[in-house]
């Protein structure tokens, strides 16, 4: 098994993205399958279960967004006030792929945050992704809040700024593992709810605030429209659990409008590939061979 951990320098900006490959060849070249975490994660826990089941079979490349896990902070950078957009995730992507001379993605599975990059990557790039598998996306963001309505992105952040991601991070827990359904998985896994809690308290502010500016200004529907019409819906698989709020009727809109393929879990939330781990993976196995 072969693993290497690195860093890119971003040319345009000199923001650094940690990034690890593992393959199980060292002389076959097995086809490319890249990760996208979800908001405040790191490589190092999300994907723990995804990577036992696949890495025989491909080389999986891993990375951590702008200002999260083992990517730094970068200096002068205005994370509250213009932060990030979906745009620079994209575009993050290929920047990174063609640093390690990717020239085309197998696949690309994204969670949450790391679904829409997929999406936009799926429609700004074509050429350079196979199957697309999103995990718990939106299909835009929620509208500005009227009198008396909460932005609860923004209620989050300004929470964590005030507190402490620590005092954010069982809330989040709650979140991602909701209902009984999600109690009982957390109960039953001690240790890997465990891992989750302390990747979340080592998340860093920062990084929450610059993702939650492109978290708040983004719409799918035009890159949706896209795949359609280049009749590629049937390579992007959409994924959601049935107890995450509004994730899974978006996805089914999200469905109709790029001609999509789509797959909800019963009594599961938001981190599918986790609370539904096994099913999952036979399910993305099957999909992206």
């Amino acid at each position: 098994m072969s693993v290497e951990e690195g860093m890119l320098t971003l040319a345009n900006s000199g923001i650094k993205l940690a990034y690890k490959v593992i393959s199980s060849s060292a002389t076959t070249s097995l086809p490319v399958v890249m990760l996208s975490n979800s908001l405040s994660s790191s490589y190092d826990y999300i994907w723990n279960e995804f990577i036992k089941h696949f890495e025989d079979k491909y080389t999986i490349v891993l990375y951590d967004q702008r200002f999260h896990g083992k990517s730094p902070l970068a200096d002068g950078f205005d994370y509250f006030g213009k932060g990030n957009s979906y745009a620079d995730f994209t575009d993050d992507v290929i920047a990174l792929i063609d640093h390690l001379q990717i020239a085309r993605l197998h696949a690309f599975v994204g969670l949450s945050m790391g679904a829409t990059t997929s999406i936009c990557l799926k429609a700004k790039y074509p050429t350079r992704v196979g199957k697309v598998v999103a995990v718990s996306s939106a299909l835009k963001s929620a509208p500005p809040p009227g009198p008396g309505q909460v932005d609860a992105f923004g209620e989050r952040l300004e929470f964590a700024r005030s507190n402490g991601m620590a005092a954010l991070a069982p809330k989040t827990i709650e979140r991602w593992f909701p209902g009984d359904e999600g109690q009982e998985f957390l109960k039953a896994h001690p240790s890997r709810a465990a891992e989750l809690l302390e990747m979340l308290n080592k998340a860093p502010v920062e990084g929450l605030g610059a993702a939650i500016r492109a978290i708040q200004d983004f719409d799918l529907t035009a890159s949706l429209e896209d795949i359609k019409t280049r009749g590629q819906g049937g390579e992007v698989l959409l994924v959601a659990g049935s107890l995450d709020g509004p994730v899974p009727k978006a996805n089914q809109v999200m469905q109709i409008v790029g001609g999509t393929k789509l797959e909800i879990y019963d009594g599961t939330g938001h981190l599918v590939n986790i609370q539904q781990s096994a099913e999952f993976n036979q399910l993305v196995e099957k999909f992206i061979a």
